[in-house]
C-alpha cells in the first residue's frame, strides 16, 4: 500500500480538520503543519493512524486554524515504538515524515 492523504471531503472547522482519509503502509501519524515564511514547519496538532485505510479522520489543532494561511497535512511514521508523536525541534530523527521518493507525503489545506 502506497501512503497517501485524501482531502476530497475535508473541511477546516475552528480548530479541527474533518473528513480526511489516509492510507498507510505501517502505523504513524497525520500531522497539521504551519508552513509559514520559509521556516521549518511547526506542528499544530496530530492524530495516530493505523496501517491500512483510515477514513473520516478528525484532527484537532492546539488553536483555531486560519484557512487563508499555509496549513498542510503530512504523514509521519511511528519509528521508536512508543506510540507518542515525538518529531519536533531537537528530535528530528524520530517519528520521521513519510517519503515518496525524496518528497514528504503531504497536502496543502490553504485556501479551503
Amino acid at each position: 500500500m502506497v501512503p497517501e492523504i485524501n482531502i476530497g471531503s475535508a473541511k477546516i472547522e475552528g480548530n479541527m480538520i474533518t473528513g480526511v482519509a489516509v492510507k498507510m503502509d505501517r502505523p504513524g501519524y497525520l500531522v497539521i503543519h504551519n508552513d509559514g515564511a520559509g521556516a521549518p514547519p511547526s506542528s499544530l496538532g496530530h492524530i495516530a493512524v493505523s496501517e491500512g485505510l483510515n477514513s473520516n479522520i478528525t484532527i484537532t489543532a492546539d488553536a483555531p486554524l486560519d484557512p487563508a494561511t499555509n496549513i498542510s497535512l503530512m504523514l509521519h511514521y511511528e519509528t521508536n515504538d512508543n506510540t507518542t508523536y515525538d518529531f519536533g525541534p531537537g528530535a528530528t530523527d524520530v517519528d520521521t515524515p513519510v517519503l515518496a521518493g525524496e518528497s514528504a507525503v503531504s497536502v496543502s489545506m490553504g485556501g479551503m
